[in-house]
């Protein structure tokens, strides 16, 4: 049987908040990660490009990866027929190549448990164990990126990532109250660090919570532009600091 991620789920979890738990490491264009196993102090990082060549199914692994002096590293191609093929490599920079002429269809699972030596980049016996579907065309793995918090900014309700916020027109003399939604596109907790209102914007509120944000979600903050200016065309910056990157949103704004 191929491999079953509804196995995995419990009784109430959703489908988002299970691949928010077990899938922070595929390029989603290419793969959906199916599990994930890690055992020790240390997350194995794994940057390598997957792609089948005339019957051979090569892992080309890549920084930092390669860097790791590998007690062990294995990859595993089963077709969910009964059919699999096995590659096995130690060292920096493993060659791990495998005729996979034997497999049928195009929809496998891919299994790859990597474990470190001693002298390497970091001191314990770490191990990981990635499963993975890949169903042709070259697989892009890059769990640095894809681990990695993002901080995006939206209008209320809009669908499209902003760095311009366009305010409207407004009666002189009297302060405008906006919002600007925060959004987590990455997969792991966004820590917003602050918020800093410039020139004309005049407050710009973050949460109580220090602005942490979860995986897939957004918080709504609301700011204040000065509407005391006199006519014409108004603008000011939000400065947003994060450890998903930093942002300057430009508000504009017109007074009649």
């Amino acid at each position: 049987m191929p491999f079953n991620k509804e196995n995995f789920f419990q009784e109430g979890n959703s489908e988002e908040y299970f691949v928010g738990r077990t899938n922070p490491l595929a390029n989603p264009a290419n793969a959906e990660i199916l599990k994930i196993e890690e055992c020790g102090a240390c997350t194995l990082e794994l940057i390598a490009t997957l792609s089948v060549t005339e019957g051979v199914a090569n892992l080309n692994i890549g920084s930092v990866t390669c860097t790791y002096d590998f007690k062990y590293i294995k990859m595993q191609i089963t077709d969910g027929q009964g059919n699999f093929v096995t590659v096995v490599g130690t060292g920096i920079d493993p060659d791990l190549s495998v005729d996979v002429t034997s497999l049928l269809g195009s929809d496998w699972t891919v299994t790859v448990i990597m474990e470190t030596g001693e002298g390497d980049l970091i001191s314990c016996n770490c191990k990981v164990v990635y499963n993975f579907s890949y169903d042709g065309g070259i697989l892009v793995l890059d769990t640095l990126a894809a681990k990695a918090p993002v901080l995006a900014l939206y209008e209320v309700g809009g669908s499209v990532a902003i760095t311009t916020l366009a305010l409207g027109s407004f009666p002189d003399g009297t302060n405008i109250d906006f919002e600007v939604e925060l959004h987590n596109t990455g997969t792991t907790v966004l820590t917003v660090a602050s918020a800093t209102p410039v020139a004309d914007v005049l407050t710009a509120t973050l949460p109580n919570f220090a602005g942490v944000i979860y995986p897939g979600q957004k918080y709504t903050l609301p700011a204040v532009a000065d509407g005391t200016l006199g006519a014409g065309a108004q603008t000011g910056d939000i400065n947003f600091v994060s450890d998903g990157g930093n942002i300057t949103l430009v508000v504009t704004w017109t007074l009649v």
